[in-house]
């Protein structure tokens, strides 16, 4: 490879010698044949810039020979009438020769600072991969061991002190205990549907759906972890049937809903509106809570970003991330924007042209 490189280089010097030579041709009858040096010169310089010093000293000497040969008398021949072209051949190949050492140490000097550089951004970026995947590995053992702690204590207790503990102790310690393994069950869940979504084994069984039995499903789900929290609902008038996948989409609305919820002050409620936009249904949550600094809102669907709100639960940082997921699946799109009156909207656009999959 590095022979063909180099014979390359020699043949892109004949030709710049012969494109110099082309050019002293035209001009030959208005310039002394010393004059024309500077032509050659030029080929000499951009010889070394492009190709380097070995390539730009063989043009230095191709240039001497083609202007010996074609422009210094007698012309086409060899021969040298006047003895001072012996002088000028001899000064312009030093000169080419100089130039080229020159320029071609200032290309080696810019190659070399733009592979120093190439490498110092290859590190820069392996540093950060490698400190990314270090905080995924530190954020996912925190997530399973702080439930499992939790379990822990709580069957240790109830192992150690149950005889001695009141019934309402006891029964609070096994809701604790109940609390952390759903908890921990939904973390793993979503684990687990992060890397069928990531590997694309996770597709969409497109059917005609009941909107309303979607928010009914959702909302079912969500029941015991809502609370007496106010959930108000919205929908079109006289839309019963969309396409799509009923089991996904739950699980879409059950993890916005799950958002809001954490996120929503104690008394705030949360607002489930539907309504036709064209060719496109839009489903949006929105909450009454401090909303997402505006610099994040872009970073809260990837997978494992948490916003740092004081004195609340946080996350996993994949609900988010698998809500956009399962709705690009759809071919739709998930956005998050903050509502002016406060709180979060996050709005889910789905085509309402889907086909429906064939049993």
């Amino acid at each position: 490879m590095s022979v063909l490189v180099a014979i390359r280089g020699y043949l892109i010097s004949l030709l710049l010698v012969a494109g110099a030579t082309v050019i002293c041709e035209q001009v030959r009858p208005h310039l002394v044949p010393t004059n024309m040096v500077m032509v050659y010169l030029l080929a000499v310089v951009a010889a070394a810039a492009k190709l380097g010093r070995r390539p730009a000293i063989a043009t230095a000497f191709f240039s001497v020979l083609a202007f010996d040969f074609f422009f210094v008398p007698p012309r086409l021949t060899f021969s040298v009438a006047e003895k001072e072209y012996l002088v000028t051949f001899l000064g312009f190949f030093v000169v080419g020769v100089m130039i080229s050492s020159l320029v071609a140490k200032v290309r080696e000097q810019s190659l070399e600072r733009e592979r120093l550089s190439q490498e110092a951004e290859k590190a820069r970026i392996l540093q950060a991969r490698e400190n990314l995947e270090r905080a995924l590995l530190n954020s996912i053992s925190h997530d399973l061991r702080t439930p499992l702690v939790s379990i822990k204590g709580a069957l240790s207790a109830l192992k150690e002190q149950g005889e001695r503990l009141t019934p309402e102790a006891r029964r609070d310690l096994l809701e604790t205990a109940n609390d952390e393994a759903e908890r921990l069950n939904r973390f793993v869940g979503n684990l687990l549907d992060l890397s069928r979504l990531e590997a694309g084994a996770l597709r969409p069984r497109i059917e005609p759906c009941d909107l309303q039995e979607l928010v009914g499903c959702a909302m079912s789900a969500m029941e015991v972890r809502l609370g007496d929290r106010k959930v108000t609902l919205q929908l079109p008038q006289g839309l019963t049937l969309v396409s799509l996948d009923l089991v996904l989409m739950t699980q879409v609305l059950v993890n916005l809903l799950d958002n809001a919820n954490k996120y929503a002050p104690a008394q705030g409620s949360i607002e489930v509106t539907a309504r036709i936009c064209g060719a496109w249904l839009s489903l949006t949550v929105a909450d009454r809570g401090a909303g997402v600094p505006e610099a994040e809102l872009f970073h809260i669907f990837e997978k494992f970003h948490r916003v740092q709100v004081p004195e609340k639960t946080g996350g996993t940082g994949l609900g988010l991330s698998i809500c956009k997921g399962i709705v690009e699946a759809h071919g739709g799109s998930i956005a998050a924007r903050n509502r002016p009156e406060g709180g979060l909207a996050v709005e889910i656009l789905l085509p309402l042209d889907q086909g429906v999959e064939e049993p």
